[in-house]
């Protein structure tokens, strides 16, 4: 058989082809066996006819047979020699070519394509030149050689292969070799060019103009001022309007990597242009003069393109002459040669031209000439163009010259707001964009120059920044009102730029903002709060509010507050201003409105009174604003500092504002030492109120409020005096012990001791110490566990003082540690495995003992309840395998081992032990699985199989965890000789276990497969454990087709590359239908079938804009462009301008206009009753049944021939063919079903003999059988009868009312 599927018959047609019997398709050995004994006689068969073997052949056979043998025996004998070549690769039977400028030649050796093979030949032949002449295979020899090859040998294809070589080699070849050699080396380059310039061979031109630009590129700039240079260059400049893409794309590069990248061009010192640049530029001027824009424009296109990557490295005469050239080809109206004309400046400005190239003043000359090729406002791709270029254009210029550009920003923002005003959205987004960017490269780059120019104003005439922000401004007016949310993203960017320099220009502005906001309905009032957030932040609150009222004072008659939004604004931006405006604004204000809260609140008026509570709240939750980064902190903070300490003790309310104010004063004041200072001064009056509050009895001592006040006595602490801080640490110590505090009491003062540990002197610790060793041993378990919090804080040394204390008294805390751990509870245990941490980092010299006595605490403590306390257990058991790692002088393989033993120890004690030091091995395994040796890792492997035979649940799941991160630790190499007995372990699970832990076992098998393959695994298990790993393969190549990319479907990515679409990213993303140029397909490779593309448009299409009038578009006018679009317009009439009637219209277009009377008859005609037409329906559905003609309803015509008296004219048949009289039966065929079954005399159905009884036939369902589901099948039998009772006595119904 030839390869094929076999086909089965089922899918054509009728009695076509043979079918397969039943349970018969997959038989592999069918009964017709034609084609299989028709070859099996051609065995035994002579041949008719000629033969096509012959003597020739057969000679050509044994010798190609030598050959290969010899081959073989050169290759073994060249690999079973010691002393043979080392360099030898891979590709050394096509080629001895050991240059490694050629090695990407050498994957040409698999290929089957003629070029390849004909490339290693020529290859090959000339390596054993070189090598038989003696020479060392240098770039120097392989490019002599190559250029005399290059000379004589004959034939596209090979010549195509030197040049290809050549270009290879010429990269490398000394540049001192290129220069002496200049000239015949062109000359022989230009000959091949010369007579080959239409091959077919599209990559022996490629390969020529590469060696041509290898050569041009490294002379000196004096060999550029000779007429043969030039015209060596010309010949490059030629091919850049080739028919073939791919030729003129290598002449492109060619001609950027000369001008762009010549060796002289990088040196430093380097002049400002290239000598050729010059005569590029007159070059392409002359080839698009000639060819205009006309027509195809083809030269023109491809000058277009080329003055794209170097117009940007031409000298200054050059680039006007260039610059005046294209913008008088975009007078022409042609919108495809338009289109590439903005990309070649677009393509330019990007660059950064050097000034030398393009001066300040022809880039603003350029952007006054676009002005006039503006497009229309409803052009999409050439208006987004156009603004992308003078986005561009503004940005250059703005990089050279400030100034100038300050001064053309207005006509720009002008322009762009007018464009916001657009019909297409897209156009609107690319406006606003281009104007943000506008702000932040042209503005905010040179504010040094705009505050200048601010400052130096005159009164009364508007500087450029006033013109751009009044034609930003006026897109508030409702004229923008479909625009206002991209309007007022403008104004954010104004104000974030500029809000801080010119902050009462943008009052009025604040205003309108304010006035929109209150009106009704307003749909932006998100981008309108974060536009007033940004101006707050840039001006400062007290500017805005001058600007923008608050309109709360306190006195109001109504509680209305229509500028209420203000404050959650100002609550979220302000920072870095002036805490004296909140002292005197907004404190007095606040007082205002509690007194007034309080009023109402005694008058017994709540609503009232609640309202203004609330108000006065949200006034108070402004201060931590206030408090970030204050610019007045030294001279405001006094007048604030005594209110924030009377709100800490009296107002409750306020505390934690107050709190959350003074945390932020405090860590930003760190940053500058004059503001440390002058809060630290108040730290004698703030502690002491916050320490009576922390320590006063309250019914919750869990208060949150609590939680943010020791948080603020910590903050606090760290800019207090030491001596202060000491001070109220004894006071503290004095309290703890005495006997007459609650327990309440005693906690607080304890947190609060935690606190100033890190901050108090050595004797204080001493005291501390001595305190906490009496209530380690406590029974109330909060004050064991605040004693273990000091303790905890002692060790940690986050001061010297600390630090020198743990190191002087480090055994008498070993000791303290190992007496107290009988009497700790189980809430303490994370402070104190903690401490224990804290106590091994410290240890320098070897504490064996105190490490084994600390151990079982440690894996015990695996087990915990708390999560801390885990946590702490396992960082324990961390640090002491780091301790002992310092500790040992033996190897770190060994000290590990040693450690493991000792902690395996504890799976001969308990069940609940041996969980936890399973827990804690698997913790250690992770850690150390670099230093296990072979030994230890089969000592655990074997641990871990006994485990899982054990009964206990807890040990068996500690087990299977232990197990997942053994698998993930190792790889299969070292697993492989512990496989399977892992597997059997697994397998050998008691019965309870197995089904328990069914799932985890499952994912240690899926990991297993995952390690050693499904087969592997497969054949080691028993045969009842085959279906569930079946199952887990299904599962595991199910998650692998999901995870393959694109079998996915995202909505949010597609979301995104919609609301990305509107965005221009790059000029050529904007010009991308318009670019006609389509490359050729390499001759050397194959064709791809490609998917059939919609039809699209022809570019360069263009249409004109009807104004409407008569007017005739006058294509001498400088604004013509705007008339000329590249999209076509919309046929349809704007709905805002077009005239709306509620006539009927003809085709022909005359108007129908019909009397009221007509009107009204034809309403009732369609608003008939719906249900007397369903009445009407079944009466002709009855009358069929029972054999009436059907009745007809006529629809009445009207006609303007005939007057309403006369009427209509009736068809009669008569005549021959299809107006022939036709016989009328008495019943109808079809006309009713179960028509046949109709009594002649009775009222009802008769049967008829050969056909089924006339009754409603219900298919039968194996289902029914089910006793189960008897009932509802019953129940859908009542249902039908229920129906057809239904439909009879509304059938009688009917028939009555006739």
């Amino acid at each position: 058989m030839a390869g094929g599927k076999l086909k089965s018959g089922t899918k054509h047609g009728k009695h076509k082809g043979k079918r397969w019997k039943k349970g018969h398709s997959s038989d592999s050995n069918p009964q017709i066996r034609k084609h299989r004994l028709t070859a099996k006689n051609r065995f035994f068969n002579q041949n008719v006819g000629s033969s096509g073997l012959t003597e020739a052949a057969l000679a050509k056979h044994d010798e190609i047979s030598e050959d290969r043998e010899d081959d073989i025996t050169s290759t073994e004998k060249e690999t079973g020699s010691v002393s043979g070549r080392t360099f030898s690769t891979w590709a050394t039977n096509w080629t001895e070519c050991t240059n490694t400028t050629f090695s990407r030649v050498h994957r040409y050796a698999s290929s089957n394509s003629a070029m390849h093979k004909e490339i290693l030949a020529v290859l090959a032949a000339v390596t054993e030149v070189i090598k038989a002449s003696g020479g060392k295979e240098s770039e120097t020899e392989y490019f002599a050689a190559l250029m005399t090859s290059l000379e004589s040998v004959e034939g596209e294809q090979s010549l195509a292969a030197v040049a290809y070589l050549l270009s290879l080699v010429m990269k490398r070849v000394p540049p001192a070799v290129l220069k002496s050699r200049f000239s015949d080396i062109a000359k022989a380059l230009l000959h091949v060019m010369a007579t080959h310039v239409n091959t077919q061979f599209t990559s022996l031109s490629r390969s020529i103009i590469v060696c041509l630009t290898s050569v041009l590129r490294v002379q000196d700039p004096i060999v550029w001022n000779d007429s043969s240079t030039l015209q060596i260059y010309h010949g490059l400049l030629a091919l850049t309007t080739h028919h073939k893409p791919k030729v003129r794309k290598a002449a492109h590069h060619a001609v950027c990597v000369i001008l762009k990248g010549s060796a002289f061009m990088q040196h430093p010192e380097s002049p400002p242009y290239h000598p050729a640049s010059s005569t590029t530029a007159k070059y392409c001027i002359q080839q698009m003069e000639d060819t205009g824009g006309t027509g195809e424009a083809t030269t023109t296109l491809h000058m277009l393109g080329l003055l794209k990557d170097v117009l940007a490295v031409f000298p200054q005469h050059s680039v006007k002459a260039a610059c005046e050239t294209i913008l008088r080809l975009m007078t022409l109206s042609n919108v495809l040669v338009t289109s590439v004309a903005m990309q070649t400046l677009h393509g330019m400005f990007s660059m950064q031209p050097k000034a030398s190239s393009l001066p300040a003043e022809l880039n603003a000359q350029i952007i006054t000439a676009l002005y006039d090729y503006q497009p229309g406002e409803n052009d999409v791709q050439p208006l987004t163009a156009w603004l992308a270029v003078m986005e561009k254009a503004h940005v250059n210029l703005g990089r050279i010259d400030a100034k100038l550009c300050i001064s053309h920003l207005p006509r720009i923002f002008n322009s762009a707001m007018k464009c916001l005003l657009s019909e297409k959205a897209e156009i609107a987004h690319v406006a606003a964009d281009t104007l943000k960017i506008l702000l932040n490269n042209c503005v905010a780059t040179n504010m040094a120059f705009v505050k200048s120019v601010l400052t130096t104003a005159t009164a009364g005439i508007p500087t450029p920044i006033h013109k751009m922000f009044r034609a930003i401004e006026g897109g508030l007016s409702y004229q923008f009102h479909a625009e206002w949310g991209r309007v007022l993203q403008i104004l954010t960017a104004f104000f974030e730029v500029l809000g801080q320099e010119c902050p009462k220009m943008m009052k009025k502005c604040l205003v309108s903002m304010a006035d929109l906001r209150d009106s009704h309905r307003f749909p932006y009032k998100a981008e309108l709060d974060h536009a007033v957030g940004v101006a707050v932040r840039r001006m400062g609150p007290r500017l805005v509010l001058e600007a923008v009222p608050l309109q709360i004072t306190g006195n109001e008659d109504n509680y209305e507050f229509p500028r209420s939004w203000l404050i959650p604004v100002l609550r979220d931006n302000i920072k870095e201003t002036e805490l004296g405006f909140f002292t005197s604004y907004f404190l007095p204000l606040a007082a205002r409105l509690r007194a007034k809260s309080i009023t109402y609140s005694k008058e017994d008026h709540l609503v009232e009174s609640k309202t203004y509570d609330a108000l006065q709240l949200q006034i108070w939750s402004l201060l931590p604003g206030f408090c970030t980064r204050p610019t007045d902190l030294k001279q405001s903070f006094k007048g604030v500092a005594k209110i924030l300490g009377s709100a800490l003790s009296d107002r409750a309310d306020l505390r934690m504002t107050v709190m959350a104010s003074l945390r932020k004063l405090i860590q930003h004041s760190l940053e500058k030492e004059d503001n440390r200072t002058e809060v630290a001064k108040y730290a004698k009056n703030f502690l002491p109120i916050l320490f009576n509050v922390f320590t006063v009895d309250t019914e919750y001592e869990k208060d949150p409020t609590r939680l943010a006040m020791l948080e603020t006595i910590k903050t606090y602490l760290q800019l207090a005096d030491r001596q202060l801080t000491a001070s109220f640490c004894d006071k503290c110590l004095d309290k703890m012990l005495g006997q007459d505090i609650g327990s309440l009491q005693r906690h607080s003062l304890m947190d609060l001791a935690i606190a100033m540990v890190p901050h108090v002197n050595k004797p204080r610790l001493h005291r501390m110490h001595g305190f906490i060793v009496l209530q380690l041993e406590s029974t109330d378990k909060t004050v064991q566990k605040k004693s273990y919090r000091i303790l905890e804080e002692i060790c940690a040394g986050k001061s010297p003082e600390s630090i020198q204390f743990v190191t002087e008294n480090l055994t008498e805390l070993q000791k303290l540690l190992l007496k107290s751990l009988s009497s700790s509870g189980p809430s303490s245990k994370a402070p104190r495995l903690r401490c224990l941490c804290h106590i091994f980092k410290n240890l320098k010299s070897s504490q064996h003992e105190f490490l084994i006595a600390v151990v079982p605490e440690a894996v015990l403590c695996t087990k915990e309840v708390g999560e801390r306390a885990r946590t702490a257990a396992y960082n324990l058991l961390d640090n002491m395998g780091t301790a002992q790692l310092t500790w040992s002088d033996k190897p770190q393989q060994e000290t590990v081992q040693n450690y493991f033993e000792l902690v395996m120890a504890g799976l001969a004690g308990s069940p609940h032990m041996v969980s936890a030091t399973v827990l804690a091995l698997t913790r250690l395994l992770y850690l150390y699985k670099a230093d296990i040796s072979r030994d230890l890792l089969e000592l655990l492997v074997d641990q871990a199989c006994l485990l899982l035979t054990s009964k206990a649940r807890e040990i068996v799941q500690s087990a299977l965890g232990y197990l997942k991160v053994l698998l993930s630790s190792f790889q299969d190499v070292d697993l492989a000789q512990h496989l399977k007995k892992l597997v059997l372990c697994l397998v050998s699970m008691k019965e309870d276990n197995k089904h328990h832990f069914r799932f985890k076992a499952k994912e240690i098998f899926g990991r297993l497969i995952r390690k050693f393959s499904y087969e592997t695994i497969y054949s080691m298990v028993p045969e009842s454990h085959h279906k569930m790993l079946v199952n887990l393969r299904k599962t595991q190549e199910r998650a692998k087709k999901k995870k393959k990319p694109g079998g996915e479907y995202d909505e949010d990515e597609e979301e995104k590359s919609l609301k990305s679409s509107f965005k221009a990213e790059s000029i050529d993303d904007i010009l991308r239908d318009t670019d006609s140029e389509i490359d050729d397909v390499d001759d050397s490779r194959q064709t791809k079938a490609k998917k059939p593309h919609k039809k699209v448009a022809k570019s360069g299409s263009a249409w004109l804009k009807e104004t409407g009038d008569d007017d005739i578009v006058d294509f001498m006018d400088p604004g013509v462009s705007k008339k000329v679009l590249a999209t076509k317009p919309d046929s349809s009439v704007s709905s805002k301008k077009a005239v709306k009637h509620d006539f009927k219209m003809a085709p022909d277009g005359r108007l129908i206009i019909t009397e009221e009377k007509e009107e009204m008859d034809t309403k009732i005609k369609k608003g008939k009753n719906v249900k007397e037409e369903a009445m009407d329906d079944l009466d002709e559905l009855l009358d069929a049944m029972e054999g009436n003609p059907k009745k007809s309803r006529k629809r009445k015509m009207e006609s303007v021939e005939v007057d309403e008296d006369e009427a209509p004219a009736k068809y009669k048949a008569g005549g021959s063919g299809i107006h022939r009289l036709i016989a009328v039966g008495k019943r109808k065929v079809g006309a009713g079903m179960g028509v046949e079954y109709k009594a002649k005399k009775a009222g009802g159905d008769v049967k008829k003999k050969g056909k089924p009884d006339p009754f409603a036939y219900v298919p039968l369902d194996f289902k029914q059988l089910n006793k189960r589901k008897r009932a509802k099948a019953a129940g859908q039998f009542k249902n039908l009868v229920k129906g057809a009772k239904k439909g009879a006595i509304s059938g009688k119904r009917a028939k009555r009312r006739k």
